[in-house]
């Protein structure tokens, strides 16, 4: 007989056997039945917590956009206050932001992998321009390099020829590109020279803030 368990520690547990299985196997292999026989309940149990498997996937891409946003934050939470300033300052700076970023990404890639199916399972499930979760897990990737970009580029007394706004897109555009060949040739050593060359061109962009 399945335990009785609170309604919001049930839906947990649910969505860690879901988690589980859209890890090993991707979002397609994640069904009702399946979630069930994961979690060791039956299939009313799933049923009662989630209208349809809809629901349930729309919660679990929620769930994978949050813990993938909170582990970049926390490694990116460092202090860039200090250092030299200038372009090599901000080189620096934006070196040790990339390494750390990629220490998230490097060391999850079952669920960053999951990250990139999101993208294409929100598109064909909604369509654009709505493209749903794919749209939040963009703007989650964004506020991370935005606020990376500000803080590197204050505190090496440096700003953007072609404008933050740009400068965030075009870095948050590499690094999925990176992560993505990565998931292909699993090459540490060459992620990581595309990432620090990529850093190089982005500082080749930057200007001394004016009135500095």
């Amino acid at each position: 007989m399945t335990r009785r368990l609170p309604a919001d520690q049930r839906r947990a547990q649910l969505l860690r056997a879901a988690l589980e299985i859209a890890e090993h196997d991707g979002l397609g292999a994640v069904t009702i039945r399946g979630v069930a026989e994961r979690a060791g309940v039956s299939l009313g149990v799933v049923h009662y917590c989630y209208t349809d498997k809809e629901e349930l996937l729309r919660e679990l891409i929620g769930a994978v956009n949050s813990e993938v946003h909170k582990a970049a934050k926390a490694f990116v939470s460092v202090n860039f206050d200090s250092g030299a300033r200038g372009t090599e300052g901000l080189r620096r700076r934006l070196y040790e932001a990339v390494d750390l970023i990629w220490a998230v990404i490097s060391a999850s890639p079952d669920r960053q992998l999951l990250t990139y199916e999101i993208v294409s399972y929100s598109i064909r499930t909604h369509g654009l321009p709505e493209v749903g979760l794919a749209r939040d897990q963009q703007t989650s990737n964004e506020e991370i390099v935005r606020s990376v970009l500000e803080r590197t580029a204050h505190s090496a007394g440096m700003d953007w020829n072609m404008g933050l706004d740009n400068m965030v897109h075009v870095v948050d555009s590499v690094i999925a590109g990176i992560g993505l060949r990565w998931q292909i040739s699993r090459d540490d050593d060459e992620a990581n020279t595309l990432l620090h060359r990529a850093v190089d061109l982005v500082v080749a962009d930057a200007r001394p803030t004016e009135g500095a």
